[in-house]
């Protein structure tokens, strides 16, 4: 799958007032915190339209190396606004986390971007991760969990399916029916035991251990990360032959395109520690 390009824009009626979502830099790191804590950083439009922007704008800027996506206050995501999709049942759209012209719900549409992301992208789960939230926390490459977090879909708690693109290719699909059906939430060591998140670290230390990780994959071949990213979507679900020729052909593209690469060989040949770029 070749990742589609996005632009600045998300083709939404910007919010009036910007105000649920904070992006700051910092050495190549771009952090991206939904801000509507009062509301457990559930998505209604605003959220969401301000969201999908910032992260395309991150996503597509040349001098970001690492996407990092978290939240303010006690949650990541809550998963969509509920009062927002009841009115949007009722007819008054305007609030739902959707599309004004297309009705897609936004938070599928930052997925694809994270995932499709020629760079890394970090999910910070600082506390509760559900629904839509889950589902973005799995468009991540790596996902770090406070040890208060909770986690999991909870949409049948409220009759509505979900989290079956990508919660299943992360836990299996198995274990994702079973989180699914039952409705419950998995605390951190849970979650890290069956791969949900990638690491749990005490609360306290939660926003150091971030940037420490994120500061790391900022001085890693980004480009690489990025090229390794094409390929595992392009792999996803194909015969092992065609995969594996398909590997082939990018080991040939990364000794053309990848310049981290010259310097990795020649750091690991002359035993010194290597300079990435991102190029």
């Amino acid at each position: 799958m070749t990742a589609p390009q996005h632009s600045r824009t998300t083709g939404e009626e910007p919010p009036a007032e910007r105000r649920f979502v904070t992006t700051r830099h910092a050495e190549g790191v771009t952090t991206v915190v939904l801000d509507r804590p009062d509301h457990r950083n559930s998505l209604n439009y605003e959220l969401a339209a301000e969201l999908l922007d910032a992260v395309i704008g991150a996503v597509t800027d040349t001098a970001t190396r690492v996407v990092v996506l978290t939240g303010a206050g006690t949650a990541f995501c809550a998963g969509d606004d509920i009062e927002a999709v009841q009115q949007a049942r009722d007819g008054m759209r305007d609030g739902a986390p959707a599309s004004r012209l297309t009705r897609d719900y936004l938070y599928l549409r930052i997925c694809e971007a994270l995932i499709t992301a020629r760079k890394p992208v970090v999910a910070g789960l600082n506390g509760a991760t559900v629904g839509a939230g889950t589902e973005m926390a799995c468009a991540a490459d790596y996902r770090l969990a406070s040890d208060k977090v909770r986690i999991g879909s909870g949409l049948v708690q409220v009759g509505y399916p979900g989290n079956a693109a990508l919660l299943p290719r992360v836990v299996g699909p198995a274990r994702a029916t079973e989180l699914f059906v039952t409705g419950r939430l998995a605390d951190a060591h849970e979650a890290e035991r069956i791969g949900l998140v990638d690491r749990v670290v005490p609360h306290d230390t939660f926003h150091k251990e971030l940037d420490t990780l994120a500061a790391a994959l900022a001085a890693a071949p980004t480009k690489a990360i990025g090229h390794f990213k094409e390929l595992r979507e392009r792999c996803w679900g194909q015969p092992a032959e065609y995969a594996l020729r398909l590997q082939n052909e990018f080991h040939h593209r990364s000794h053309a395109e990848i310049e981290d690469g010259h310097e990795g060989l020649d750091a690991f040949l002359n035993k010194r520690r290597p300079r990435f770029t991102g190029r």
